[in-house]
């Protein structure tokens, strides 16, 4: 099960980067990149849990550092995806989740990547961020975020069923 779970999340991580690195940053629109990896992330840590969410939002911020159109560290997406995963997998309590409360924490999410990259390469020492654009990229990265979690978080929710340990309900006696 932990092999295919791995398979699962790893082909979600790539085709969502893939996608965000040669489609959605070319489309020239206002604002941030609809930050699509982020989307992923959170929406597989709410179908999965909050480890699997960590593991592919590290995978997801490593393959993002790595990606010849970074412009920050190796690791500090890493670490932030990981975090953004780890903690919205244990956001809200499982029975309570609903499409809104979940569109919302995404949105929360993607805002919260936003302004945690720029706090950290320039806590690290990185003199890209330029800081007058920040609430606008912040704002825009959130609003993306609400439009493509309408979207991802019912997709990988329906697909990754097959991946999840199935409950069993005998009574054992």
């Amino acid at each position: 099960m932990i092999i295919r779970q791995g398979l699962f999340i790893g082909t979600c991580v790539f085709i969502a980067v893939l996608f965000e690195l040669t489609l959605l940053s070319r489309l020239g629109i206002p604002g941030a990149t609809p930050d699509l990896v982020v989307v992923t992330v959170v929406a597989i840590a709410f179908a999965m849990g909050p480890l699997q969410g960590a593991t592919a939002g590290f995978a997801a911020g490593l393959l993002l550092d790595l990606s010849p159109s970074s412009d920050t560290l190796v690791g500090v997406n890493a670490i932030i995806y990981l975090s953004i995963g780890f903690v919205a997998g244990f956001w809200i309590d499982p029975r309570d989740r609903t499409l809104p409360t979940m569109i919302g924490i995404t949105a929360l999410s993607t805002a919260a990547a936003a302004l945690g990259t720029a706090i950290v390469d320039t806590a690290l020492g990185g003199d890209r961020v330029n800081w007058a654009e920040v609430p606008w990229i912040t704002l825009s990265s959130a609003l993306y975020g609400v439009l493509l979690s309408a979207l991802i978080i019912p997709l990988i929710a329906k697909i990754s069923r097959p991946f999840l340990p199935q409950m069993s309900f005998s009574s054992g006696i």
